[in-house]
Order: C-alpha cells, then structure tokens, then sequence
C-alpha cells in the first residue's frame, strides 16, 4: 500500500483526534494534587570491579560469553555490568569495552568509553579483532586491536532484513553468540530468528543456516534451507566446519561445504537438554553445556559420551581437584586454547580445566571478599542490591543479594557487612556475620530494631539481634504449609519481602507461595494475610485471604496499618484494609507504561518490584520493568517521579526526571521525605531528595504546576521536537473548549480561545484548549537543547510553567489501530493476521522535512531522521508505510504487515523504536 493511497485511510483518525481533548481532559480532571520534585544521588556503591589487579580477586557479574586469542590473552563478557573484560596472561584484568552503563554509544572511539547493553557472546579472529555479541543492542560491534570500537554487523533495529547488503546496516534478531573462522568469515546466531547470519571478510551479510522458521528439518540438504530452533553458541573445527547448539531441538548441528546433519544428540546413545554452548578442539572433541544440567560434557572423537566438569550440583567447589569431581554453578559458555585447556564460564567466574583434568578458577572472585567494608559507601562494590531500610538512628540496611550479604551504611557513610560471607548456602552459626545467606532479596527493621532478612533461597525469615543471627519464620525446606502455627513451623518458599506496621506486626511475602502472611507480636501464629495459594489477580472487593496474587516481592504498612502489596506478576501495586479486604491501587494487570497524569487503577505497570508509602497516604512504587519511580498521591492519580523511557545509570546531583535507572526494586521513605532505592542493576542504592522548592511529603496544592504528558501515551519526561504533549494546569484555558484551526498561511494556530503555550518563550500551535488542559505541538525548535521552560498563557497572563528534559526522540502510539478494512481495531474486532494494520504515534522528532512546526504533512511525505523500526509481538513486521501522516501535524504513520505464522492469536504487544528510544507497549488484537 502506498502512501499516496492513504489519506482516505485517515478519517477515522482525525474524528479521534477532535474527541482526544475530552477524552485526555477525563484523565485529568480529577488531579488535585501535585508529586513532589526531586533530586537524585547515590547513596552506597560505586563503578569499582577490580580492574588492574588480579582477575582472580575481581568482582565479575554473569559472564555469558568467553574467547581467547593467539596470544593467551581471555576474554570474558561482564554481562551484568556490560563490559568485555581481558585476563591477561599474567592474571591482570582490565575492560577492553564498555562503561559499565547500559546503553549504546561510542562507535568509532575507544571502547572502554562506549555503551554496550547485555553483551553476550565473543569470537577473536585471527588479527586480534574481538568480536561482540551486544544483544541488547541488536548489532555485533568490533574492537580492533588498537582499542577502537565499531559497529560491524547490525543497524540497531531488531529484524531479519539486510541479506546480500552491508552487514552494519541490516537488521538482526536476538543476536547471541559469535564464531569466527580461519578465512575471516563471521558467524552469528540470530536466537530470536533461528537462523545462523554469515558475514563475508568485505562486509555482506548472507544467511548461512535456518529459513527464520522455528523447527527441526533439512538435515543432509543446504543449512540455508533447514530449520532451526533457537540457536546459541557456536564454534569452528579445523576444517571450517560450523558447530551450533540448537538449543529448541535439543542437539548439536554441524555445517560442513554448505550441507547440514546433526552431530550430536537425538539418538539413544547421546542425549542433550537444552545445549546453549559448544567447542570443539584440535583433536574434534566436541565439548556442550546445557541449561540447568551444571555439567560440561565431552564427546571425543572415538565416540565416547563423558562428564568433562561437574557433578550436576548447582555449587561452587572442587578448584585444584579432578573436574570431574568439582561442582559448577552456571556454566554458560566454554572455549578451548592453544593448548587444549577448557575455559568454563561459570557464572560469576571463569574456570580452567587443564590437559590432567584439574580445574582452577582464572577470573572472579564470586564476591567472596566484601569490596569497600570499612571505607565510603559510595566507592564500595555492590552486586544486585534488593531491598533497603533504615532503622531509628539512620543506619541504611542494604540487601546485598548478588554477594549474598546485608550490609550496612553508618550515618557518617561507612560501609561494613551486617550478615553473610559471601558464600551462597546456611550454617547454624549464631554470627550474623559469619552466617551463611542465599539470595537474601529483603530487607526491614522491627518494631525493637532487629533486622528481620528474607532469605529467599533458603525459605526463611532470618533476624539479627545484637549481632547474633537466628530464624524468625520457616522450617528451611521449601514448601506450601497450613497457617496457624508458630512462626518457625510455617513453611515458606522462596519469600522476597518482609515488613512491619506500628502495632507489632510482621509481614511475610511469601513470594512462590503467592501469599502474604501476617506474625502478630508476642510470639503469636502466622495466619495468612492475603492470598490464597493460587496465582492470579481475582479478588477484588472481598476478602483479601480468598483473592489471588501473582508472585508478589514487597510490602509496606501505612499508619492506619493498611497493607500495601507490590503483585509483580500481575502488574498490580494491591491494597488489602485494616478490615481485610483487598483492592487494586494502581495497574490493569497488563504489563506496559502508560497512565501518568491520570487514576493509577487505569495505568499500566511492568513488573512493580517495590514499594513504599508516606505520611499523606501517598504511594510510592518501583516500576521495575519501565525503570521508572511513580507515585499515586492520595486523589489516586499516578505521575513519575523518577526514572527515563529507557534504563542506564545518569544524572546524579540532578533533576530525579532526568535521571535514569536500572530495574529499581526496593523501596524505603525516611521521615524527612527522602526515599531510597534500590537501583539493583546499577549495583547501586540511590536516593531522591526533595527540592527546596518542594514540600518533604506530597501535600494537596491550591494550583498545581504545569503538567506535560505525551499525548499518545500520556506519559511524563522528556519532551521531543514536533511531538504532540498535553500541558495540564489550573486556569490556563476557556471554560467551554476550543478546538485549534490552521492560519492564512496553512499553518496550526499559536492561539486558540485565548490560551497560549510557549516553549523557550516560541509559541507552539494549539491543538485544542480548554480551562484546565491544552494541547499542542512541542516547537521543533527545542532541537539540540538538553532542556526546555515551559510557560503556559490565558488572555496573556502567565498561569504556570514548567522545565523539562529534551530528548531528540521520545516515540508513543495512539491507542487508536486501523484494520485493513478501516475498522478499528479491538479486542472483538482483531486484524486478521498477514493483513496490514495502520498504526499513529508522535514524539518521532525530527524528520527530513522542513520541520516547520505546525505544518501539516504533505506529499512528499517527511520520514523520521532517526532510525525507527516497529516490533509486533516481539517480531518486526513488514513495513509498507513508514512516515509523517498525511495531512496531520505532529505524527507518524506505520502501516504495517500483522505477522502470520507462530504468532499466536489474541492480544499483541506492539512498540516503536525511534532512535533507540522504545515507545510505551500498546496491545493490538489479532484472530
């Protein structure tokens, strides 16, 4: 379909269009109260993981990819910390790439200044060039030899297109592992494309192995023209044949002149569950680990199927003993050096096993040492933290869950561990600090100033008194008992949270049971508080003992003893009374971002994995999937406070608005107004100060500030140029609304009704205006700038302003879908699949068009200058249309292809990527 076959199309749009204002003034007028504003800093743990001393003594995140070059030198993919990291052969580690934020920048600079996001799999050639897997950003980037960085294969856009062109400007799909040949031949495991892409040593891109249909078919004919199912590691034998773990079909294929056969698995002789790594040595023995089987095994070249490391325990033991023998704790990855040794990566730590079959750790300490004790806690090492609390005097508790500790700041800002030693596991020693932990994910204070630990894998409630460690509840096995027995008694599994109310009370979320359990003072039974066992989010409206909860991991007491439960899983922040029944407070039980500015019961949360609340009756939530900090204030309106559209680690000593974060998750509020993260995988806890200007707690406010939402999804944060915003406010508009209309000139109006918005004092054209909303079109010429005031106008009097961040893309979608047919589309009226869908956003920025704000778009019609790519339910559709709307001002237009095929009927998620800026998820319906 052709843009010029469009505009017809368009009808049904723009009558959406002249309802939005109402529709969006809905929204907002109910809000009567105003979140506080914020600044942001970091509390406790720094960017140290031990580079320039012995790899053996650094601290090292998940390692999913590993690679050694001609000259001894191992390389290791720092996954959590998105850094590639370098032993040297005389033990020294340092980063050869990445920052240790998430993210994606640096190309044609030096790589340990540029952005990664979740590197994954590595390959050397045999000029010294490192290749990487960055997963996270759909391309595979390349480090010369001299230290510079490049993108080699990947635009940035998660698809399956390029084939026969320019590697670095096609488009992949789930990038995972990397293998490079003799030849210079680059091979690529696309896992979301179930397909291997080959890139030629002058740059075209070819597909090597699989159609990009998942299956199992086309052993003994061309790779190109069989199926795949989910592919991951790779290696190269001797002779240039290709090895790939087919992890989906549970075997090892082999590529050898074009032609494709199973190599291993599938036969009674071998085996395999889910393989995601392979090697091969010099001498064809083929080594493979598989997911949770904790066992690297060997198929030598006489056809022998044997153990090479590991006994199949999830364990960290054995170093200077038979491989055989050792325990392993994640292997990941495996690769064999010049001199047939085997490196295993194993979690947090890169292991050897040399030509006698002995392994040693090379790199990582698995957090044994704790990085930082007894210094600021601002330049120690932390890994994962959790939870956080604080107790009375202003000691922060801080679960440590990566180092399996909790440790504590001083009010003077000294670190030092409170429990655990680092090793995963329990002992029944009766020093907290020389007690073990495993994955302790909560942390909270009692009423006597215990500190009371979820010590999540070990399926109990720890409590540290005076120093001294003991079990508050849990039996230690995991399981589901009866209520009404003594608090040791009760069997929990894998609880995350843990919090008390005024009265005495503890709350237990216990979080695989889908459950909250209540322990009343003085030695009383624990009796369920919410939940009934089953997962789900029924319940509404009764009692919250009978309801349904999905996975919940937090809890928070308000002082009318109100329960406030962070329901992970459903998406949900739930609130059971002090007369036990049990409600929602903010969410629609779908997984997404949307919603600020209006009733948090109609917004839509991704994954809440933290929560507190204040003395006005606010409530504070970590929006851990959107890496955002929201609050409802007590009229029930949500707004973010903290936190961008996208994670990373930025803006300390700034605006909190304009900060971003990295899967927050615990919560806690102090009683001066400051609330303290848990910036878990920023390894960092993090705290929002309130500003001078702002009261400590969120209090009603007589005439609130400007409110700027984007008008698709009516999200806060950054504005971009050309998008289309609502500025919300008290005044700043006629009673009756007015609706904009276009000048002499052909261009949208900067005054409709008397109401006026300004950006950097340039009007911008109105939309609609009315007393306490307008809508407008953010200036295009806020480009450039890192920041914009806003200053709302009603018959040339000031009612308002506000200041925000500029980014150069901030990309939403319309609620409104057009079928093929011209219908919208709905839950009862889906689009069939392979049919074409028109989709409209705003916030793309700029275009290649003239820019001219209030202009609307005509033939030729003006593209996003940024890159800008759709996926449907996580697949990228064939675009037919992808540009400004014809005839509108301030939107783009995607016509796109609904996938066919493997994706499922029924509810889609949909989002638009501009400028690597991923838009809020709207759902469309297929049948």
């Amino acid at each position: 379909m052709s843009a010029a076959a469009l505009p017809k199309r368009l009808n049904t749009m723009k009558s959406w269009l002249c309802v939005l204002p109402a529709a969006v003034l809905a929204l907002h007028a109910q809000t009567a109260m105003a979140p506080g504003v914020y600044n942001v800093e970091t509390v406790a743990g720094s960017a140290l993981v031990g580079d320039g001393g012995p790899a053996t003594a650094a601290q090292i995140g998940a390692i999913q990819g590993i690679a050694v070059d001609h000259a001894g030198n191992l390389y290791l993919s720092d996954s959590d910390n998105h850094r590639i990291r370098k032993v040297a052969p005389n033990g020294i580690i340092s980063t050869i790439a990445g920052t240790g934020v998430a993210g994606f920048s640096g190309d044609g600079g030096p790589a340990a200044s540029a952005q990664l996001n979740t590197p994954y799999g590595l390959a050397v050639d045999l000029a010294g060039n490192v290749y990487i897997a960055d997963m996270g950003n759909s391309r595979v980037r390349r480090v010369s030899p001299n230290g510079s960085i490049e993108t080699y294969a990947g635009g940035g856009n998660s698809g399956a297109t390029g084939d026969g062109g320019p590697a670095a400007q096609a488009e992949l799909l789930g990038p995972r592992n990397v293998a490079v040949d003799a030849a210079g031949n680059l091979y690529i495991s696309e896992y979301g494309c179930n397909r291997v892409r080959r890139v030629a040593p002058d740059g075209t891109i070819s597909t090597f192995a699989g159609t990009g249909v998942a299956g199992y078919f086309g052993n003994g004919g061309a790779a190109a023209s069989a199926q795949l199912n989910l592919p991951a590691g790779l290696a190269v034998d001797r002779t240039g044949a290709l090895y790939i773990a087919d992890s989906g079909n549970q075997c090892i294929r082999k590529v050898s002149n074009g032609v494709i056969v199973t190599a291993l698995g599938l036969s009674p002789e071998v085996s395999l569950f889910t393989p995601v790594a392979v090697a091969v040595d010099l001498a064809g023995d083929l080594f493979v680990t598989e997911a949770d089987t904790f066992v690297v095994y060997e198929y030598t070249a006489a056809g022998a199927w044997v153990s090479a490391a590991g006994m199949g325990a999830p364990e960290f033991a054995g170093d200077g003993g038979p491989a055989t023998a050792a325990e392993l704790m994640a292997p990941h990855d495996v690769t064999v050096d010049l001199a047939g040794n085997l490196d295993i990566a194993d979690g947090v730590r890169v292991r050897q096993v040399n030509g006698a079959g002995i392994i040693r750790t090379l790199a990582g300490d698995g957090f044994l040492q704790a990085v930082g004790d007894g210094g600021a806690a601002t330049a120690a090492q932390l890994y994962q933290p959790s939870a956080v609390a604080l107790d009375g005097a202003g000691n922060l508790f801080i679960a440590d869950t990566g180092t399996e500790r909790i440790r504590q700041v001083k009010p003077s800002g000294i670190i030092s561990t409170l429990a655990g030693t680092g090793v995963a596991g329990f002992n029944s020693v009766a020093a907290a600090a020389a007690a073990e932990l495993h994955s302790p994910f909560g942390v909270a204070l009692d009423q006597s100033g215990n500190v009371l630990i979820a010590d999540s894998y070990n399926h109990l409630i720890r409590e540290v008194s005076g120093g001294a460690i003991a079990t508050f509840a849990g039996t230690g096995a995991s399981g589901t008992g009866p209520e009404g027995l003594a608090p040791a008694q009760t069997q929990l599994r894998g609880p995350r949270g843990v919090c008390g109310d005024r009265f005495g009370n503890i709350f237990i979320v216990d979080t695989d049971n889908h459950r909250v359990l209540r322990v009343p003072p003085a030695g009383g039974v624990a009796l369920d508080a919410a939940g009934n066992g089953a997962p789900g989010d029924a319940g509404d409206g009764g009692s919250a003992r009978l309801a349904q909860l999905d996975q919940p991991s937090a809890c928070a007491v308000d002082v009318a003893g109100d329960l406030f439960i962070a329901d992970t899983y459903s998406h949900r922040i739930r609130e059971v009374s002090s007369n036990g029944l049990i409600s929602t407070v903010a969410g629609t039980g779908q997984a997404g971002f949307a919603g600020d500015g209006g009733p948090a019961t109609a917004a839509l949360l991704n994954f809440p994995s933290g929560i507190a609340v204040d003395g006005s009756g606010s409530v504070y939530i970590s929006d851990t999937g959107n890496n955002r900090i929201r609050v409802v204030t007590p009229d029930g309106i949500i707004h973010s406070i903290a936190g961008g559209s996208s994670n990373g680690f930025a803006g300390d000593g700034g605006p909190a608005l304009s900060a971003f974060f990295n899967a927050p998750q615990g919560l806690y509020m102090d009683g001066s107004g400051d609330l303290y993260i848990a910036d878990t995988d920023n390894n960092r806890v993090r705290r929002l100060v309130p500003t001078a200007s702002q009261p400590a707690q969120i209090l009603p406010v007589a005439a609130p500030a400007l409110v700027v939402v984007n008008g698709a999804s009516l999200a806060g944060g950054p504005v971009a140029p050309g998008e289309i915003v609502t500025v919300s406010g008290t005044g700043i508009g006629p009673v009756a609304g007015v609706t904009g209309a276009f000048d002499a000139t052909g261009l949208l109006g900067n005054l409709a009704g008397g109401a006026e918005v300004r950006f950097d004092g340039v009007p911008a054209p109105v939309f609609y205006a009315q007393a306490s909303q307008v809508n407008v079109q953010v200036p295009y010429t806020v480009a450039g700038n890192s920041a914009t005031h806003v200053e709302a106008f009603y018959q040339g009097q000031s009612m308002g302003t506000a200041d925000l961040a500029v980014n150069a893309a901030m990309p939403a979608l319309f609620p409104t879908v057009v079928n093929q047919d011209g219908s919208i589309n709905s839950a009862t009226n889906p689009a069939p699949r392979s049919t074409v869908v028109t989709l409209y956003g705003t916030g793309q920025g700029l275009t290649t068009g003239a820019n001219i704000s209030g202009q609307a778009a005509a033939a030729p019609y003006p593209q996003p200058q940024l890159a800008a790519s759709l996926a449907i339910a996580g697949v990228a559709p064939q675009i037919l249309y992808l540009g400004s709307a014809p005839g509108l001002v301030g939107m783009i237009q995607i016509d796109a292809v609904a996938p066919g095929g493997f994706v499922p009927a029924g509810a889609a998620a949909v989002q638009l990527t501009v400028g690597g800026v991923l838009s809020p998820v709207l759902t469309i319906w297929l049948q």
